[in-house]
Protein backbone atom coordinates (compact mmCIF):
# COMPACT_ATOMS: atom_id res chain seq x y z
CA UNK A 1 0.00 0.00 0.00
CA UNK A 2 1.38 3.29 -0.83
CA UNK A 3 0.53 6.29 1.21
CA UNK A 4 0.10 9.64 0.33
CA UNK A 5 -0.69 13.38 1.77
CA UNK A 6 -4.14 14.90 1.14
CA UNK A 7 -5.75 17.95 2.41
CA UNK A 8 -8.94 17.86 3.47
CA UNK A 9 -10.29 21.16 1.41
CA UNK A 10 -13.12 21.33 3.99
CA UNK A 11 -11.01 21.49 7.28
CA UNK A 12 -8.17 23.30 5.77
CA UNK A 13 -7.79 26.66 7.86
CA UNK A 14 -6.21 28.20 4.46
CA UNK A 15 -3.81 29.23 7.19
CA UNK A 16 -1.13 28.21 4.28
CA UNK A 17 1.40 26.62 7.26
CA UNK A 18 1.88 24.21 4.79
CA UNK A 19 3.00 25.68 1.45
CA UNK A 20 5.58 27.66 3.95
CA UNK A 21 7.22 24.66 5.10
CA UNK A 22 7.42 22.71 2.28
CA UNK A 23 6.08 24.39 -1.31
CA UNK A 24 8.06 21.62 -3.10
CA UNK A 25 4.80 19.66 -2.17
CA UNK A 26 2.05 21.56 -1.01
CA UNK A 27 0.51 24.92 -3.24
CA UNK A 28 -2.15 27.16 -2.32
CA UNK A 29 -5.18 26.93 -4.98
CA UNK A 30 -7.02 30.00 -6.15
CA UNK A 31 -9.82 29.77 -3.67
CA UNK A 32 -7.08 29.98 -1.11
CA UNK A 33 -7.21 25.88 -0.52
CA UNK A 34 -3.78 24.18 0.12
CA UNK A 35 -3.41 21.07 -2.07
CA UNK A 36 -0.62 18.32 -2.90
CA UNK A 37 1.08 18.53 -6.32
CA UNK A 38 4.47 16.62 -6.13
CA UNK A 39 4.42 14.33 -2.53
CA UNK A 40 7.36 12.63 -4.15
CA UNK A 41 9.28 15.70 -3.50
CA UNK A 42 9.62 15.42 0.68
CA UNK A 43 10.58 12.28 2.06
CA UNK A 44 7.88 10.88 4.10
CA UNK A 45 9.42 12.12 7.50
CA UNK A 46 8.84 15.97 6.36
CA UNK A 47 5.51 15.64 5.25
CA UNK A 48 4.84 14.20 8.84
CA UNK A 49 5.58 17.33 10.17
CA UNK A 50 3.79 18.79 8.08
CA UNK A 51 0.86 16.58 9.29
CA UNK A 52 1.52 16.76 13.09
CA UNK A 53 1.93 20.68 12.60
CA UNK A 54 -1.37 21.60 10.48
CA UNK A 55 -3.20 23.40 13.01
CA UNK A 56 -6.95 21.96 12.27
CA UNK A 57 -5.93 18.48 10.92
CA UNK A 58 -6.73 18.95 7.82
CA UNK A 59 -3.78 17.06 6.13
CA UNK A 60 -3.40 13.50 6.43
CA UNK A 61 -2.17 10.30 4.96
CA UNK A 62 -4.27 8.80 2.06
CA UNK A 63 -3.82 4.72 1.25
CA UNK A 64 -4.09 4.98 -2.39
CA UNK A 65 -4.88 1.46 -2.29
CA UNK A 66 -1.64 0.45 -3.92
Amino acid sequence: MTKIPRVNSYECARCALCTFALPEVFRMTPEGISEVYAPEKANKAAIQKVIDDCPVGAVHWYDDGN
